[in-house]
């Protein structure tokens, strides 16, 4: 009984999107709104917890540092989702259906990073793109719509991928355990191959390059709590599969894979964001962007593997901060083109200093945490392949940083067109939260890594 702490949050999860099946009213989001808090509460248990591993679960550092932020952001998603649904016109499917697929899509991504199975890793991660589908298009918008058709077609694809990979692995080590994996020696080149094509697959849910196309349709085209749930964790836990599959032989091929991935993700997501006209896509490039420095770090291993981690719980609260306030935005410009949304600091001065803050988190500005994540990563990289890759890195950071913040602040310093008056509500006072909690990552991330 004392591990059914462990097993919390799938169960819960999936109790509560069967629960949420249900029509009565409010009862979806109540159930919803109560076990994701009660999931964020456990995720926090286990964090203090020790490691455990069984015939089912591996849960080490790295896993319950992803359960806690899929936690964190699944529960902010939930009650915000509460307050944001109310504004769907015409929805595809019943708002409470809403519910029952995120709570699922929880369970999904839960699941993901807590199986002892790296077949199961992939089953997990097959069954986020299934969870999460309904929720891109459930506006019923024919853009939508297309959108999750090349959501789905796309990370499928890539996962296909992943699968003929996990096979090589198979073929080679005869287990899938992930405990057995991580203490094999074995060095044959099926094991390289395979991770290779996992990687590649696990790299398209991930939005890494060239495989990221699907990215910023999704972003767009989502409601903006998908958006920020998306960002905020199902990237990382794509990224959590890779990590898992990288580490199951220490190569110089493999690293040096995941290290040019990571570095061209970066360059063609900074340069792309310098000609965003639409906000929602310009934030889905930054989290890209954001992808590929966490790819490096996990390829650079050491410190830069701190670093890495460091940014994707950092990130986790900034950007999904970010996607929220494109919610409340939305919700009364109605309008997602950077130019059509002016004057922000002063019809909605809360939602604007927010977002001020939560874009400077999510791009790395001093003192919030993504920084300092990014600084032990560009430590290792100088160590390893010096300063010339190292300052290269540094300029498309700089432009993405660069990009990002001009455009964010074109919306929210320059002059008002519209009257607008911000709403009141308890809802908004999420995306602070989530900054705030951007900013303390690196004072409390040190005890669990």
């Amino acid at each position: 009984m004392q591990n059914l702490i462990y097993y919390s949050p799938l169960i819960l999860t999936l109790i509560a999107g069967l629960i949420s099946i249900l029509k009565q009213k409010g009862i979806a989001e109540f159930i919803s709104a109560a076990i994701s808090l009660y999931v964020l509460v456990a995720a926090l248990v286990i964090l203090k917890n020790p490691d455990f591993h069984s015939n089912y679960l591996f849960i080490d550092n790295i896993s319950k540092l992803m359960i806690f932020t899929v936690a964190s952001i699944y529960a902010a998603t939930v009650i915000y989702s509460i307050s944001y649904v109310k504004y769907i016109k015409n929805p595809l499917f019943h708002k409470n259906h809403y519910f029952v697929w995120i709570n699922l899509f929880a369970f999904t991504m839960f699941f993901s990073v807590m199986v002892n199975n790296l077949g199961l890793l992939w089953v997990g991660i097959e069954a986020t793109t299934i969870t999460s589908a309904l929720l891109i298009a459930i506006e019923g918008k024919k853009d939508s719509i297309e959108a999750t058709w090349r959501y789905i077609l796309i990370v499928s694809c890539g996962l296909i991928i992943s699968l003929l990979g996990t096979i090589f692995i198979y073929g080679e080590l005869h287990s899938l355990n992930i405990v057995q994996a991580n203490f094999s020696a074995v060095g044959d080149k099926i094991i390289v191959i395979g991770s290779l094509l996992a990687i590649v697959g696990y790299g398209t849910k991930a939005g890494i390059f060239p495989m990221h196309t699907w990215l910023p349709d999704v972003h767009g085209k989502a409601p903006s709590p998908v958006s920020a749930i998306f960002s905020g964790v199902l990237l990382p836990v794509a990224l959590y599969g890779v990590y898992r599959v990288s580490h199951l032989h220490y190569s110089d091929e493999i690293r040096n894979f995941m290290f040019v991935l990571g570095f061209l993700t970066v360059i063609v997501s900074s340069l792309l964001m310098t000609v965003q006209k639409f906000y929602k896509r310009l934030y889905a490039y930054s989290s890209m962007e954001n992808m590929g420095i966490v790819l490096i770090g996990i390829a650079l291993g050491g410190r830069a593997l701190t670093g890495a981690l460091i940014i994707i719980v950092a990130h986790a609260f900034a950007k999904s901060a970010v996607f929220y306030l494109t919610g409340n935005i939305l919700i009364r410009f109605n309008d997602t083109k950077i130019k059509n949304v002016k004057g922000l600091i002063k019809k909605m001065p809360f939602t604007a200093y927010c977002l001020f803050f939560a874009v400077l988190a999510a791009t790395g500005a001093p003192p919030f945490a993504t920084f300092f994540g990014e600084i032990m990563i560009f430590s290792k990289l100088i160590s390893i392949h010096g300063w010339v890759l190292a300052l290269i890195l540094g300029v498309f950071i700089a432009i993405a940083f660069i990009s990002a913040n001009y455009y964010t602040g074109l919306m929210i310093f320059t002059e008002k067109e519209k009257d607008i008056k911000e709403r009141k509500s308890l809802v908004n006072y999420i995306p602070l939260i989530n900054v705030i909690l951007a900013f303390g990552t690196i004072f409390y991330i040190k005890f669990f890594i």
